[in-house]
């Protein structure tokens, strides 16, 4: 747990058909959450040990054919818009003739917490990076580089399919000593990765003042302070000196804003590692990346899921 004292949140839940997850994720960002959890029961099933959603939960969506996708957000206690909230969803469901399902619950820091440690456990990315979260012990193998890791209440625990591709993508292409940036940056866990595969200097990035808690918490498990500087901003504001790698685990949406950005701040044959892509969006992505001199080099897939490394002319 994140914080010393026990602070009880709204925590929304939109179940919907996985076409129309990044319009629910826009809906929650543009009412305040600095932070949206995508939840696909079938991307990360085989990393986390846990078992399959209940089909009995689900009335409308159909379950056999996977097609559903839960989106989170958490707003204070205090927060009052869920009128304004359930005129959004409806409006998605009449521009889109489906039917989408909002949940609201009340959870504390110590409900997530207990929730991460029955369902998060150590598990192996690419060839060498172990995620572990750190309520469990491990032995390294040989060349094993481990992240520890405690969400707290940001979304990044490394299990989901788009964390997972950019993970494997810096695995593949850091060389040493790189610049980097993480927009977005959620619980750190790209950060931590990029330092223990050997990047040099690493700004992560989030709108979400818990996701910047939780990242610099983890940074200083991990040993990284002086590696990794987290900071709460936009990174559609940032302004640094070139980047040699990007890192993008977003919605289509919100990559498709950054690519201007991205563009300026990458150096010559810098890298951007994106993913959080629905498939259906990525002819689209695809265009834009050749848009402002981005050449794909590798795409992963899983799922509904796309991630792309990509590279500066």
């Amino acid at each position: 747990m994140i914080g010393d004292s026990i602070m009880k949140w709204k925590q929304y839940s939109v179940l919907t058909a996985g076409t129309y997850v990044d319009e629910v994720a826009e809906i929650f960002h543009r009412m305040g959450s600095g932070g949206v959890i995508i939840e696909d029961p079938f991307a990360n099933d085989d990393f986390t040990g846990s078992e399959e959603w209940d089909s009995t939960a689900f009335t409308f969506l159909d379950y056999e054919k996977r097609e559903f996708v839960l989106i989170k957000a958490y707003f204070p206690m205090d927060w009052n818009q869920a009128d304004q909230l359930a005129q959004s969803i409806a409006e998605v469901e009449k521009r889109h003739h489906i039917e989408c399902e909002i949940v609201l619950d009340e959870v504390d820091d110590e409900d997530w917490a207990h929730s991460w440690k029955e369902f998060f456990h150590t598990f192996k990315v690419g060839d060498r990076l172990v995620i572990r979260p750190k309520w469990e012990r491990y032995q390294p193998q040989d060349g094993e580089v481990v992240v520890l890791i405690d969400p707290g209440m940001a979304f990044g625990t490394g299990a989901h399919a788009s964390t997972r591709f950019c993970l494997q993508f810096l695995e593949r292409y850091i060389q040493g000593g790189e610049k980097v940036l993480d927009a977005g940056c959620g619980s750190g866990i790209l950060s931590l990765a990029a330092a223990r595969l050997g990047a040099a200097d690493i700004l992560a990035l989030d709108l979400d003042p818990l996701a910047v808690e939780a990242a610099r918490e983890n940074a200083r498990d991990n040993g990284l302070e002086g590696q990794i500087k987290v900071l709460e901003g936009n990174v559609l504001d940032i302004n640094e000196q070139p980047q040699d790698i990007i890192l993008a685990n977003l919605t289509a949406d919100m990559l498709i804003n950054l690519l201007p950005v991205a563009a300026k701040n990458l150096r010559p044959q810098g890298y951007l590692f994106a993913s959080g892509i629905l498939d259906y969006r990525w002819p689209e992505v695809k265009q834009e990346l050749e848009k402002y001199g981005l050449n794909t080099i590798e795409v992963l897939t899983e799922a509904d899921w796309v991630g792309v490394a990509a590279r500066k002319k």
